[in-house]
C-alpha cells in the first residue's frame, strides 16, 4: 500500500518509472518508509533523520494525520523514532481514537499461551492471513506463572497470576506496552468468595477501555453479588449504583464472560423451579446497567455450557456426551437470531465442567472454521464438508487461546 498525498503545481517530477507533472509537492507513505519529494528532491528513506524531520514539518498537520491514521501499526510503531513530535502525535489519544475508527480491514491474530516442558509460560501469535505468520511474544508476567484469569478486548489481553489477583495487567501484544490496574479496596475478603470472573471490556460510548469484576459471595441461602469497574481513561475504580438483579450463582465457563456490542456478559444458574436452568445477563459499560439477554432453545439438554465471542458476536457452546454445539447470535438481543454453526461428534465423552470445542475465528471466505479442541490442539473444520481438514499445534499442556487485533491502545 502506498498513500499519495499531492499539494500544489510547478516542475516535473518522475518517481519509480511514474511521471507526475507540475507538482509541487508529493508526501508518499508506504508500509516501511515515508518519501518526500519537493520538485526534483527525492528523499527515499528515514535513514537521512535529520533532512527528513526538517522537510516533514513543512508537511500540514491535518494531511500528516490523515495520511498517518491509514497505515498499519507496525508502520506507526517504526514512525514514532523518527521524532518527538511525531511520537507525540501517534501517542496521542486523539490519533489512536481516530486510527482505530479508521482501520477498517482490521485482521485478527490468535494469541495462544502454553506451559512448556520447562514450566515456563510461552506466548505465540498468530496471524492466519493470506501469508501465515507466527511470532513468539514476552508477555510481561513471571513466566514460571501461568496466568490464571485471561480474556481479550480489541488490541488488548488481560490476565492476572492468580484467583482474584490483586494486581492485573493490561497488555498490548502489538506496542508491547501494559498497563497495571490497582485492585479495588471494596473487594470482599477472598475466603468468602464463592466466585469471581473477570472481563476487559470497550466502552465505545466514553472511549474508554474497562475492567468489569463480577463477584459472589455468602451462601445458597444468602448471595450477595457485587461488581466492580476500573476505567483506563480515569484510572481508578468506578461505583456501580446499581444492585445486581439477579439471586443466582454464576456458571464456571471457561470463557469467564463474553463483551459484545459495548456489554460484558455473564451466565446464570437459575433456581431449580426455572423452566430454563440458565439465564445469560449483560452488564452495559455506558450506562453501567443490567438486562437479560434471551438464550437459544434446547439448552438443558447439555450437561456443560460455556459462553464467549466469535467474530464479533456471542456464542455459546453446549455440550453432552460426545456431542458438542456451538451457537452463533448473529443479531445482538434477538432470539431468533440464534444459529447452530457447526454440530461434531466428540472422541471423549464430555462431562460438566471438562474442557471441550472452542471456535476462534472463521477461515478462506468463511467457510472454515479454526477450533481449539479439548485446550490441546487445533483443528481446521469445514463447513461444506462438515468435517474437520487438519490437526495443528498439539501441546503437552493445557492452552489460552484468545483473538486480538493490532492497536495502538
Amino acid at each position: 500500500m502506498v498513500v499519495v498525498v499531492v499539494v500544489g503545481y510547478s516542475g516535473n517530477v518522475i518517481t519509480r518509472g511514474v511521471r507526475f507533472n507540475n507538482l509541487t509537492h508529493i508526501y508518499l507513505v508506504c508500509h516501511s518508509e515515508v518519501l518526500y519529494m519537493h520538485h526534483k528532491l527525492f528523499i527515499s528513506t528515514i535513514k537521512s533523520k535529520s533532512h527528513f524531520i526538517k522537510t516533514m514539518s513543512d508537511v500540514p498537520t491535518d494531511v500528516l494525520v490523515n495520511i498517518l491514521s491509514r497505515l498499519p501499526v507496525k508502520s506507526l510503531l517504526r514512525f514514532r523514532t523518527v521524532s518527538k513530535p511525531l511520537c507525540a502525535l501517534i501517542d496521542s489519544p486523539y490519533f489512536v481514537n481516530l486510527h482505530r475508527q479508521r482501520q477498517t480491514m482490521k485482521t485478527d491474530k490468535v494469541l495462544v499461551f502454553s506451559r512448556g516442558l520447562g514450566s515456563s509460560t510461552s506466548a505465540i501469535s498468530f496471524c492466519f492471513d493470506s501469508l501465515p505468520t507466527t511470532v513468539r511474544l514476552e508477555p510481561p508476567i513471571d513466566r514460571t506463572l501461568f496466568p490464571y484469569i485471561i480474556s481479550s478486548c480489541h488490541g488488548f489481553i488481560y490476565f492476572c497470576s492468580w484467583p482474584m489477583g490483586r494486581v492485573i495487567l493490561l497488555w498490548n501484544p502489538s506496542t508491547r506496552k501494559y498497563r497495571e490496574v490497582p485492585a479495588s479496596l471494596d473487594y470482599p475478603p477472598i475466603n468468602s468468595v464463592l466466585k469471581a470472573v473477570d472481563q476487559v471490556g470497550y466502552d465505545h460510548v466514553n472511549n474508554d477501555y474497562k475492567v468489569v469484576r463480577l463477584t459472589q459471595s455468602g451462601d445458597s441461602v444468602r448471595l450477595d453479588s457485587k461488581v466492580f469497574v476500573y476505567s483506563l481513561n480515569f484510572e481508578r475504580w468506578l461505583p456501580v449504583e446499581q444492585t445486581f438483579p439477579y439471586d443466582f450463582l454464576l456458571v464456571s465457563c471457561r470463557g469467564q464472560g463474553a463483551c459484545v456490542s459495548g456489554a460484558v456478559h455473564w451466565l446464570l444458574n437459575q433456581k431449580p423451579d426455572s423452566d430454563n436452568d440458565y439465564l445469560m445477563v449483560s452488564f452495559d459499560l455506558a450506562s453501567q446497567s443490567f438486562q437479560s439477554v434471551p438464550l437459544p432453545e434446547f439448552l438443558n439438554n447439555y450437561e456443560s455450557i460455556d459462553i464467549g465471542v466469535f467474530e464479533g458476536c456471542l456464542c455459546v457452546v453446549g455440550s453432552g456426551g460426545y456431542c458438542v454445539d456451538v451457537w452463533v447470535m448473529e443479531e445482538y438481543e434477538v432470539k431468533e437470531s440464534w444459529s447452530k454453526l457447526l454440530a461434531l461428534t466428540s472422541r471423549v465423552h464430555i462431562t460438566c465442567g471438562s474442557p471441550s470445542i472452542r471456535p476462534i475465528l472463521y477461515l478462506k471466505n468463511r467457510k472454515e472454521v479454526l477450533l481449539e479442541v479439548y485446550e490441546r490442539w487445533f483443528e481446521i473444520y469445514d463447513l461444506e464438508e462438515k468435517k474437520s481438514k487438519k490437526r495443528m499445534f498439539r501441546a503437552q499442556s493445557p492452552l489460552s487461546t484468545f483473538v486480538y487485533q493490532d492497536s495502538l491502545a
